[in-house]
């Protein structure tokens, strides 16, 4: 897994966590307040995280036929 992804993934659960708190977010990953509320928009949107970290793992290769 990819240090972004990490990050991203870091992010979206801490907004899980706060409630969406946009503030928490600036505070803790020194985000801009439009890039802290891309985040915390999306704990609105359920089975979004569950999504995402279900489809975290490595690129899978096409079955042969």
């Amino acid at each position: 897994m990819s240090a972004r992804r990490l990050r991203e993934d870091r992010l979206l659960h801490e907004a899980e966590a706060t409630g969406g708190d946009p503030r928490r977010i600036c505070d803790l990953f020194g985000l801009s307040v439009g890039a802290a509320l891309r985040y915390t928009s999306t704990i609105d949107q359920p089975g979004l995280i569950e999504h995402t970290l279900r489809n975290a793992g490595p690129a899978r290769r096409p079955e042969p036929e």
